[in-house]
């Protein structure tokens, strides 16, 4: 498929990214699994799917990418859209989603788990940031890290933590933050953890894959 989205739309002019970013596709994909290919009479439950996507370990972080400090944060849902377009007029880093045209309903007051990073480079890093297709955060307890995907099947392992009872509990509070509220989240970089203001801002939703 991406030999032939590719030359569609290099006839339009349009340069083609491969991305899990296409959320709208993907929720797309799920609700025809469940209105059409459900239904068909040669349906057969628990096949594997025609097109999976790999899912390889998280590689090294590559050094352009490395913020200084981190914490988890997590912000009511208001806050979280007025700063996604706050730091986008601002410097022009990061990026919204419009839930709306994904049928998906947040209460304002919902608090959505977030990463923060502080580098002293933050214009720096967020523009290289601004380059990737950001998909998700996860959490890997197991080897105490925070996972970043991008693209396709590229995934990072893009913070360490000490393990002990208290981290990891730390780590499993947020990733069920993140179930609660359907799976958004958000990545903010900033110049000081402290700071009000961030430098880059990206809201994130970790759907799973399509089931087709």
């Amino acid at each position: 498929m991406q030999t032939i989205i590719t030359k569609a739309c290099k006839e339009l002019g349009i340069r083609a990214l491969p991305s899990k970013r296409c959320l709208s596709l993907l929720l797309w994909l799920e609700e025809r699994y469940e209105t059409v290919y459900t239904k068909h009479p040669g349906f057969q439950k628990g096949s594997k799917p025609l097109l999976p996507l790999d899912n390889p370990f998280a590689t090294k972080l590559p050094e352009d990418l490395f913020g200084e400090r981190w914490a988890f944060v997590q912000l009511p849902y208001s806050a979280v859209r007025a700063e996604a377009s706050a730091s986008e007029e601002r410097f022009g880093y990061g990026s919204g989603l419009d839930l709306d045209l994904l049928g998906i309903e947040i209460d304002e007051k919902t608090l959505i788990p977030g990463l923060a990073v502080a580098s002293s480079r933050a214009k720096i890093l967020s523009a290289f940031m601004n380059g990737l297709e950001l998909c998700s955060i996860e959490t890997d307890t197991a080897r105490s890290n925070l996972t970043l995907s991008v693209g396709i099947s590229t995934r990072y392992v893009y913070a360490t933590y000490k393990k002990s009872p208290t981290s990891t509990k730390e780590a499993e509070a947020w990733e069920a933050a993140k179930k609660a509220s359907g799976g958004l989240h958000f990545l903010a970089i900033q110049d000081e953890l402290d700071s009000e203001d961030c430098i880059g801002f990206w809201l994130l939703l970790d759907l799973p894959p399509p089931p087709v």
